[in-house]
């Protein structure tokens, strides 16, 4: 009689468990086109966190973190839309008025970022301005941002400010570099990394640019000679990569998901 009430309830525990793992794959299922199911699911986890939060206290404070978890879940789900970037007005809205000036210029940095992935450059630039305090790691990005929307003059002086900093930065030389080349200069280009590779004589991905504005001029011996240089120093080295396209057009969202407090 025992054994045989273990082996119904053994039956209905499995039968409760096949009911839920089919539930959960059909929210999967409904959730999959387009994006990404892990995200989906965390997105969901994020909203359904937030919920008891409010009902178990008073979650004024967090909720523009909880916008602003949102917006970074949103942006990696569906980077072709704006659902992110209404995410995040919200959080900078909601923004508590006793919350820190620098928590503020923080979220907009942060929506300067997702502006930036969803190829929105003129309303990133906008938000790093909002922002202020940026630190050197955002110099790069400001600069190709004041030249997307035909502010050379900026753009040149975040390029120098790189190497005011550090005059052997790979990325001031090539900020220069794709200023002067997009302004139909290729010669002062090369002559930009003539200038890297004279204090940095070993920098391969120097050599690797200045073949590739070479051969745009028709200098293919010049090129060749850049090219195994580079090689040199780099055997692995992938010549098409750039700096440049990395940063306005960047593969993934690197901001995290914050603790809700």
């Amino acid at each position: 009689m025992i054994t045989n009430f273990k082996s119904q309830k053994r039956k209905e525990d499995a039968k409760i468990l096949t009911w839920v793992i089919v539930g959960f794959l059909f929210v999967a299922w409904l959730c999959t086109p387009p994006g990404n199911k892990f995200l989906q699911i965390c997105f969901l986890g994020n909203n359904t966190r937030f919920i008891i939060a409010k009902l178990t206290n008073n979650a004024e404070a967090t909720s523009y973190m909880f916008y602003r978890n949102n917006a970074v879940y949103l942006a990696k789900m569906y980077p072709h839309r704006d659902t992110a970037l209404k995410e995040m007005d919200k959080a900078i809205q909601s923004v508590p008025a006793y919350i820190s000036d620098r928590e503020l210029k923080a979220l907009y940095k942060d929506r300067a970022y997702i502006r930036m992935y969803l190829r929105d450059y003129r309303g990133a630039l906008n938000d790093f301005i909002q922002a202020g305090n940026v630190t050197f790691s955002d110099y790069l990005k400001i600069a190709l941002l004041y030249k997307e929307v035909g502010m050379y003059k900026q753009a040149m002086s975040f390029c120098n400010a790189i190497l005011n900093v550090d005059g052997t930065a790979y990325s001031g030389y090539a900020c220069l570099s794709y200023l002067y080349d997009t302004a139909g200069r290729p010669d002062i280009s090369i002559k930009v990394w003539d200038l890297a590779l004279s204090r940095r004589p070993n920098n391969a991905r120097a050599y690797a640019d200045r073949a590739l504005l070479k051969k745009k001029i028709g200098d293919f011996d010049g090129y060749n000679k850049d090219l195994a240089k580079a090689k040199e120093y780099s055997p692995t080295i992938n010549i098409e990569q750039s700096i440049i396209e990395d940063t306005l057009h960047p593969k993934i969202l690197t901001l995290t998901v914050k603790p809700i407090k």
